[in-house]
């Protein structure tokens, strides 16, 4: 079984803005530790690094649960 477009499309969107929005978190959290006046780099940084985990990681998932439940129903089929 696979996903729809439509259904990735949106689970990636999701961690897409979500992960964006914990990169900029934490690039303005580090930039405040450091009292650094110029810090838009390490903001810029910080967001592109959680984007790239988090949208590698969600199509990882994504992966596995389908290769799972294609095996679940096969599993269900011969039984």
């Amino acid at each position: 079984m696979r996903f729809s477009n439509k259904v990735r499309a949106v689970i990636l969107l999701i961690v897409l803005m979500f992960s964006g929005y914990i990169g900029y978190l934490l690039g303005d959290t580090f930039c405040k530790l450091n009292l650094d006046e110029n810090c838009n780099l390490t903001v810029i940084l910080n967001i592109l690094f959680t984007i790239s985990v988090g949208i590698i990681g969600t199509i990882v998932l994504i992966n596995l649960s389908e290769k799972s439940i294609t095996e679940w129903n096969q599993n269900f089929e011969e039984e």
